[in-house]
């Protein structure tokens, strides 16, 4: 149960995770000062300005590029007051470009304008969950001043630098205390140009422009590959605890099936007397016992790996209305059946010293056995 439920559930966020960089961030390049996308983990005082995404521009395999802030603000909605996130965003001619690259969807009303002064949109789940009582459309939130709620919307992927509440980037300036740096630059490729080939042409104009070698960059580039990479390592790891403690109840389940077996040896001795007087051989007794023993565990195996399948759906379930992301868990064939498998071996194994016991019993004494 505990290894499949969990192997099928990872192996389902990773291939979720994937398709939706591959969809959204297959031609995008994130470019952040020091570490961590949106400078969100960044322990850097370098800053990101117009110089660097002019460098950037002029890279030959770059087609577009943008540059957003966030931060987040005090903000009060009907006498509630919370920390929200804030994003800015360009807008007018670049509107367009925003979306496209972030995946921002529009779920109600529009989207923000660049003659707007006191507009923002809300994720939609935030708009649910921000405060006790839901945000709507004409909604007025303070954030050092009155700003109208004019559209919902969602974005797909969860690696694209635009989450909470989103308004023009110069309002977000004022909003945030931000006056000329941006926390995350966004780049997107020349069709046919790999993300890769790009990401490095980036460092490099970068490392000019900010006249810094290799090796001492305080920018960090990263594709939605590397993104992913960094999500396989943290995944693994943790799958890997878990893992550790589902091999805790594998050696439990062991234990359980050997004691369940040194029962049965108990209890069939003038059994065993009876097969060793008609000339049943010590090795033929050793697999019989060995053979049941491990019916037991592949039942058992077959029994855990029913629950396992369920509990991974009904996990699927909750992580997909948590994440906001397509999510359904892999379970394969090879999965179910090496989980079987791999339970027949144990139970095999924990029948070792039972079989072994009931195969050097002497006939005699075996059949005098009550």
């Amino acid at each position: 149960m505990a290894v499949v439920s969990l192997v099928s559930i990872g192996q389902g966020l990773e291939s979720s995770i994937s398709s939706e960089l591959e969809e959204l961030g297959g031609r995008n390049v994130f470019i952040s000062s020091g570490g961590g996308i949106g400078g969100r983990f960044s322990d850097t005082t370098f800053e990101l300005t117009e110089n660097d995404i002019q460098a950037i521009d002029r890279v030959p395999e770059i087609e577009n590029s943008i540059g957003t802030i966030s931060g987040s603000v005090a903000a009060d909605y009907r006498r509630e007051t919370e920390y929200i996130s804030v994003t800015g965003v360009p807008t007018g001619q670049k509107a367009d470009l925003v979306r496209e690259i972030s995946g921002l969807e529009i779920k109600e009303g529009r989207y923000i304008r660049q003659a707007d002064e006191s507009a923002v949109i809300v994720e939609t789940d935030l708009a649910e969950d921000a405060f006790e009582e839901e945000l709507f459309l004409r909604s007025k939130i303070d954030i050092d001043q009155d700003y109208s709620i004019v559209g919902t919307y969602t974005v797909s992927g969860g690696f694209q630098g635009i989450n909470g509440f989103v308004m023009p980037i110069d309002q977000a300036r004022k909003v945030l205390d931000k006056e000329n740096e941006y926390d995350l630059i966004i780049a997107q490729t020349q069709d046919g140009v790999r993300p890769e080939e790009a990401a490095d042409e980036i460092r490099e104009a970068l490392r000019n422009e900010r006249d810094v070698e290799e090796g001492s960059e305080d920018f960090q580039v990263r594709t939605a590959e590397d993104i992913l990479r960094s999500f396989r390592n943290q995944l693994n790891i943790v799958r890997g605890v878990l893992l550790g403690i589902g091999s805790i109840s594998l050696l439990v389940g062991g234990i359980g099936i050997m004691n369940t077996m040194y029962t049965a040896v108990t209890e069939r001795t003038r059994e065993i007397g009876v097969m060793k007087a008609i000339g049943a051989t010590q090795r033929q007794i050793l697999a019989l016992f060995m053979i049941e023993s491990g019916i037991v565990g592949m039942i058992g195996g077959i029994a855990g790996a029913t629950v396992g399948i369920g509990i991974s759906y009904i996990a699927g379930i909750l992580i997909e209305q948590s994440v906001s992301i397509p999510f359904s868990p892999y379970v394969s064939v090879e999965l179910v059946v090496g989980s079987v498998g791999f339970s027949f071996i144990i139970g095999v194994i924990s029948g070792v010293l039972p079989a072994r016991k009931a195969s050097k019993k002497e006939p005699v004494e075996a059949l005098r056995f009550e």
